[in-house]
This record gives C-alpha cells, sequence and structure tokens, in this order.
C-alpha cells in the first residue's frame, strides 16, 4: 500500500516537472477543466460584494457564455438564461442582494476510507472538456435572516480555456433549513 502511493507521489511529480515551459519560454498554461471547474467554486465561494472578486469569477466566463439555471425565487418562473458576462454579473449582484454569508462546497464522496471531490470530465464535440460537479451551496436569506442549505449539481462546457455554458440545477425541493449551534 506504502509503494503505491509513494508511485503515486512520483508519477505526480514527474508529470508536473513535464508540464514545465522550457527556460527562457514564457507559454500560457491552460488550466484543464477541472481545475477550471475548481477555481470557478472557488471564485464564486470568495464572492464579497467586492468589484475586484466580482470581475475575476466573471472572467472564467467567455464573453458570449450561457449560464442556465432553474427558478431561484418567488419573482422567477422556468429556467432562465442568462447570454454574456454582463448577465451573469446581472444573476450574481441579485443574489448577493438576497443572500448572504454564503458558502459553496464540492461534495466529497467517500468509500473504503477513501474521500475525493469527484469530478467527472470528457471531451466534448466542441474541442474541449465537458465537466460535472455535485455541490452543496449555504446561505442566509438576508430578508428573514433564515440560513439555508440546498444540493445542486452543475455541468460545465469549457472552450479556449473559458466557461463557454454552465448549467445549475438546485434541489430547491430538498433545501434544509440549517440550525446553528
Amino acid at each position: 500500500m506504502r509503494k503505491r502511493g509513494v508511485r503515486a507521489v512520483l508519477a505526480g511529480l514527474a508529470a508536473a516537472l513535464l508540464a514545465l515551459p522550457a527556460a527562457g519560454r514564457q507559454e500560457p498554461v491552460e488550466a484543464s477543466g477541472r481545475e477550471l471547474v475548481e477555481r470557478w467554486f472557488r471564485l464564486l465561494e470568495d464572492l464579497d460584494g467586492s468589484e475586484e472578486r466580482r470581475a475575476a469569477f466573471l472572467n472564467v466566463y467567455r464573453e458570449d457564455a450561457l449560464h442556465i439555471q432553474g427558478p431561484s425565487g418567488a419573482h422567477q418562473r422556468g429556467t432562465t438564461t442568462f447570454w454574456g458576462r454582463e448577465k451573469v454579473g446581472m444573476l450574481i449582484d441579485r443574489l448577493q442582494q438576497e443572500w448572504g454569508d454564503h458558502s459553496v462546497r464540492i461534495e466529497v464522496t467517500t468509500a473504503a476510507e477513501v474521500s475525493a471531490a469527484l469530478l467527472p470530465e470528457t471531451d466534448g464535440p466542441w474541442g474541449g472538456p465537458f465537466v460535472a460537479a455535485e455541490f452543496g451551496l449555504s446561505g442566509t436569506h438576508r430578508e428573514t435572516g433564515i440560513r439555508w442549505h440546498v444540493p445542486g449539481a452543475a455541468f460545465f462546457r469549457i472552450a479556449g480555456g473559458q466557461l463557454s455554458r454552465v448549467r445549475i440545477y438546485l434541489g430547491l425541493g430538498e433545501a434544509a433549513e440549517v440550525e446553528l449551534q
């Protein structure tokens, strides 16, 4: 068991060294699909109302990206599509006005005493990766002061190192009020 772990670490180090650009060359390193999705979750988690963090979050989207999700409030009926960074920014602004103290976590799966955040990835016919993620979202509704946890799933289409399409499903029927200790 220990030999397998050591081999995995050495293989990871070798892969990282091979990925380094040759001396003197400054080549941009494009993130893998998984890395981009992990960055998206980190940037979503870091949103604090500042313009700097908002811009960082929106910059992972292509200028012409689609962000699609189901209803998220009483004012919304049916699926909504936000086309382009500007519209995604409007969604983020509205959500931050409605919800505070948010946290977002990729779900971790455990089996046989091994845990991992599963982000299945495949190549799409557009020439880029497609990544899926199961996550949990918690936030405090500003109007009521009630904290909620909602499970969700997200599907990411990536082209040219940026998100070209994001589809979010929230399990609103499974939303649970969080009881603070």
